[in-house]
């Protein structure tokens, strides 16, 4: 599924330019003219990060819906939202500052030094993020 670029006053939040949320990359009208290639590059590796995290929420999910979790098994689905927020305030608790946390947040190291490689989406290796050092 191509990725699609939305443009609004919501999404992201007040400060930031863009944000992923696969399929989608949400981008602030205010900011619009900031939007380059870039940002494009950091927001699409973010896009493969989030369908990598899906697929392992998937059978995360498939596999507790078997041992009978019920309906609760669905909250494994939007697994790179739950891995983003709980290593944001891991990190915030380390750093006690809140941008600092966000710069190191294994997903947006891995975004920000490979933003303006645009080929890297071509020979990323899958879980590349794993691969970091905090």
């Amino acid at each position: 599924m191509k990725t699609r670029l939305v443009f609004n006053d919501i999404i992201p939040f007040k400060g930031f330019l863009s944000m992923c949320l696969w399929p989608f990359i949400f981008v602030r009208n205010s900011a619009a003219s900031h939007y380059n290639t870039v940002v494009n590059n950091h927001e699409h590796i973010h896009a493969e990060q989030q369908k990598e995290m899906l697929a392992v929420g998937l059978v995360l999910a498939a596999i507790l819906s078997l041992i009978g979790c019920g309906w609760w098994s669905f909250l494994a689905l939007p697994l790179f939202l739950w891995w983003y927020c709980i290593e944001w305030l891991c990190r915030l608790v380390q750093c006690r500052d809140a941008h600092k946390a966000y710069r190191n947040i294994f997903f947006e190291q891995e975004a920000y030094a490979n933003e303006k490689d645009l080929g890297y989406l071509s020979h990323r290796q899958r879980f590349a993020w794993l691969n970091l050092k905090s």
